[in-house]
């Protein structure tokens, strides 16, 4: 097809498709009345909700008539054939917005634009009221009547219309030469005049196209902000941490739009500049959108994001390096081959022709190389400028060019001959000893560098190790034995060869140091328990007055060496030792002494001996660890006196471990552990939820425990019960009284429910609030219909006479429909018959005329049952739902039960119109 242009004229060459790609206007000449300039001001607004108040202001200042006017003569093109555009329940959109403008572009004059901008501006500018709100309320937003007066769908069209002028500017044949690009430029300029964080964030659902529409202003006016006084990308970076689970991120329209731009080599430079500016501001956080892996991103040596050629990215890296050489250095490091590396893309160009047809995004394997030839190349020089990067350098060190691997070996040499920055070499140190015992416990590995190169690594290790044991001998007491391991295979020989090396460095801080050189190590690392140990398996004493002060020190790293010390010396020399180090303790040294023993009857015995009276102060601070323990009957002695000094979690841990041991354990010491735990002042931190779950079905399957304890311990914790963490788990012996003593079912509903007799709410106690919360709890997820006994057979008049009874008192306490609603909700757990899929005689009374209540709440369990789920755009489930439902309402009604079949047929017709509108939601076209 010849698209020409000749002066303002333009040719008309009729495809038949009612939007023609040349131009032909004549189509929209109805009945002598032309249409066009109505299509091209809608072209102008691509998209709106026209049950959107603010949307109908915008378009009536585009307008010379009204909306209502102007709307019927866009329904007769919208009811042609090939119409261009879309309606949809009062959306309106273009099937294909830039084909439309080609055609209309012509009808369309300076004023058009002038209005157009100005309307875009004012839109723009609006700040969104939801910032008036504090970070944690934004969520509801909609519900405080906080929303921006314009719908979403019309802030898109006018930013994606902006860019559309823009960028086609050629086809306003009518318009002064460059006026798209200039009115696109007047409204960023305008848009982001104001400095405010409230704007940046109201706008990130446009910046994308505002920076298609006008590159460079945008560029511009995001430095400006960046550098402004006000800060607004600080505040916005700050947004991140509150509000929600995470905060919010407020950042990525920005990101995605800059990353767009860099696709075009002329502006590569400068989006990782102000990238760079940016990550300079960005204080961290959890989201992923963030300036620096927009960066990295954009520069993937295996897949860039960017058309620049290489000289072009690496020019950019260097103006990114020049301005921001921290931010550079840390894209550099990222940039060297890494197999755990991913991306996900950046954002594509809309509008701008930045990536050209038959691009290839993947680069050639000589490219590729070529790029990781010159990011090790700036690696060696960016290192070199600051000798805090050497850390990072020695990480990435497998991952340099195979030719600049001598060059960072050479550059930490010269390091390691400089006499100061000792902290610094230990670290380079560590660092170096951590690469080489990868590489040389996985040297058949694929990424194994060769042995003669981590050879060098090591050598160079060496010339970096400290002079001082104190320093030197940090790395043997991290929390990780296995990383010091540098041959694979006998774990435990390793183990062996560790510990000598630890025992040969305390022996030697000790040599030098003494004890007190002891203590000031042991402080600086993160395992001093394992120097404590390490003494004693070099017969090195720590005196009893310096060991009782860390027995008593309030230092987590003294406490913990004497932990270890004590262990081991106890474990090496036996009861006598221990025994005679306390002889002359008062009670807080012995207790603090025998905390740090093994939990288990050894101790115990040692405890009888060096108390006259029952040691209350160490089984109240003890930590109870049952695996400590040779048998059962320790456990249960520690179960007891731990619940004597009021510890009934601990003892709930005792008993399970007893659980896992025996497959059986005594139900009289749960059950009075369980009871304590109600109002015990023990730390409920550590209640571990497994244990409980199975403890509780142990004494609900054990026919010794009381009815009445179980009630008691399942009301106490049905909060937890029904936290859904084990469904196995439920209120059993609850669940039967509700089922079984109509009494109790009308009494759980009037704490649970106002009488409807109740005018004015009352106010509730604490522990008012907390039986309602649990009776709720109770009746929400009650599932054992009455009448049906514990062998699973129904009996009708057992259910009769128990419904009766409920209706008379809940008619009286004025609590009838609730208590309807609630026993619909239980009979969807109907059984079924060899017959029938629900017992007939609860279809029967699912069928009476005066039960219509019941009818509904068995509807809202129903839809309630299925959860949250997964959406199927196609709508499978819900249709099968349908069908599911609509098969029950034939099989009901073909029993005679026409009230109830209506009931399951009004499910049917729910699922069935769920589906088709989720099936409408996800075909729709989302493009204006």
């Amino acid at each position: 097809m010849d698209n020409s242009y000749s002066g303002s004229s333009v040719s008309q060459n009729h495809t038949g498709t009612g939007h023609n790609v040349a131009g032909d206007l004549t189509i929209y000449n109805i009945d002598n009345v032309d249409l066009a300039t109505e299509l091209a001001v809608a072209v102008l607004v691509g998209c709106w909700d026209e049950k959107n108040d603010g949307d109908i202001e915008v378009i009536t200042r585009l307008i010379d008539e009204s909306y209502e006017s102007w709307i019927k003569k866009l329904r007769i093109i919208e009811g042609m054939q090939d119409s261009p555009l879309i309606h949809e329940r009062g959306s309106w959109s273009f099937k294909d917005r830039t084909q439309a403008f080609q055609t209309v572009s012509s009808r369309l004059f300076d004023n058009h634009l002038d209005l157009f901008q100005a309307v875009a501006t004012s839109v723009f500018k609006t700040i969104d009221p939801q910032f008036e709100l504090a970070p944690e309320e934004r969520y509801a937003a909609a519900i405080y009547g906080k929303v921006l007066p314009h719908s979403r769908l019309i802030r898109r069209g006018l930013s994606e219309g902006l860019a559309l002028v823009a960028t086609k500017q050629e086809l306003l044949t009518n318009c002064s030469k460059y006026k798209g690009q200039y009115c696109a430029s007047s409204v960023v300029k305008e848009v982001f005049s104001a400095s405010s964080w409230q704007l940046w964030a109201s706008t990130q659902d446009i910046q994308i196209m505002l920076a298609e529409s006008a590159p460079d202003c945008f560029i511009d006016e995001v430095e400006r902000a960046v550098s402004h006084q006000d800060k607004p990308f600080d505040s916005l970076f700050a947004q991140e941490g509150v509000g929600g689970i995470s905060g919010r991120n407020y950042m990525t329209g920005l990101l995605w739009a800059i990353e767009g731009l860099a696709w075009a080599p002329e502006y590569l430079s400068r989006s990782l500049v102000i990238l760079g500016e940016l990550d300079s501001h960005d204080p961290g956080g959890n989201w992923a959108n963030r300036p620096l892996n927009s960066i990295i991103d954009i520069l993937l040596p295996w897949r860039p994001h960017t058309t620049a050629d290489i000289d072009r990215r690496i020019a950019a890296f260097k103006a990114l390096e020049r301005e921001y050489p921290d931010t550079a250095w840390r894209v550099l490091v990222q940039l060297l081959p890494n197999d755990m590396r991913t991306t996900s893309g950046t954002h594509i160009p809309t509008f701008r022709n930045f990536i050209p047809n038959g691009f290839n995004k993947e680069p050639s394997s000589d490219e590729y190389r070529a790029q990781i030839e010159i990011y090790s190349q700036l690696t060696i020089e960016l290192a070199s400028k600051s000798s805090l990067r050497l850390v990072d350098l020695v990480e990435n060190i497998d991952s340099l060019a195979p030719l600049k691997f001598d060059d960072a070996i050479k550059l930490l040499y010269d390091f390691s001959k400089k006499s100061d920055s000792d902290e610094l070499k230990l670290e380079l140190w560590e660092k170096c000893l951590k690469v080489y015992n990868k590489h040389k416990r996985f040297s058949d590995a694929h990424w194994a560098i060769q042995p003669e190169q981590n050879k060098k690594i090591k050598d160079v290790s060496t010339a970096l190790k400290p002079e001082d044991p104190m320093l030197y001998s940090k790395r043997l007491f991290g929390q990780r034995s296995y990383d010091l391991f540098d041959e694979n295979g006998d774990w435990r020989a390793q183990e062996e060869i560790l510990a000598k090396k630890r025992g040969q460095s305390i022996s030697e801080i000790y040599t030098v140091n003494g004890i007190e050189g002891v203590l000031e190590f042991s402080r600086g690392i993160e395992r001093p328990d394992i120097v404590g140990n390490s003494l004693v398996t070099e017969n090195l004493e720590i005196p009893l007055d310096i060991l009782k002060k860390l027995i008593l020190s309030d230092i987590k790293e003294e406490h913990s060496l004497a932990s270890g010390y004590v262990r081991a010396k106890n474990f090496k020399e036996g009861n006598s030792w221990v025994l005679a180090a306390v002889n002359n303790w008062n009670i807080p040294e012995k207790v603090g002494f025998f905390l740090l023993l093994p939990f288990k009857k050894e101790t115990w015995d040692m405890l009888k001996t060096s108390f006259d009276d029952f040691p209350y102060e160490y089984w109240k601070n003890t930590i109870a660890n049952a695996y400590h323990c040779d048998s059962t009957e320790e456990i249960y002695f520690a179960v007891d006196c731990l619940i004597k000094v009021d510890r009934p979690v601990s003892a709930i841990d005792c008993l399970s471990r007893i659980l896992h041991i025996d497959k059986v354990v005594d139900s009289s010491k749960v059950a009075v552990a369980l009871l304590q735990s109600i109002k015990t002042t023990e730390d409920v931190k550590r209640f571990d939820i497994h244990s409980f779950n199975e403890l509780v079905q142990y004494l609900q399957n054990d026919d010794t425990v009381s009815d009445d304890d179980l009630v008691k311990i399942e009301w106490a914790y049905l909060p937890i019960i029904n936290r859904g963490a084990n469904d196995s788990l439920q209120p059993q012996v609850l669940e039967k009284k509700l089922a079984n003593e109509p009494g109790f079912f009308c009494e759980i509903i009037r704490y649970a429910y106002r009488s409807k007799f109740q005018k004015e709410k009352n106010e509730l106690s604490e522990s008012e609030k907390n039986i309602a919360k649990n009776s709720r709890y109770l009746l929400d997820e009650w599932s054992k219909i009455p009448g049906i006994d514990a062998e699973g057979k129904f009996d009708v008049n057992a259910f009769n006479n128990w419904f009766n009874l409920v209706q008379t008192e809940c008619e009286e306490s004025g609590h009838l429909e609730i208590a309807y609603q609630i026993i619909g909700n239980v009979l969807i757990f109907s059984p079924a018959n060899d017959e029938n899929w629900i017992l007939p005689e609860l279809a029967e009374f699912l069928n009476r005329r005066e039960l219509e209540k019941v009818r509904t709440g068995y509807k809202i369990a129903i839809r309630n049952s299925r959860g949250v789920h997964f959406v199927d755009p196609e709508g499978k489930p819900e249709l099968e739902l349908a069908q599911k439902y609509r098969t029950k309402s034939d099989e009901i009604e073909l029993l005679g039960f026409h009230r109830f079949g209506r009931t399951l047929r009004e499910l049917a017709d729910g699922y069935q119109a769920e589906a088709e509108s989720i099936i409408e939601q996800h075909s729709k076209n989302n493009d204006c």
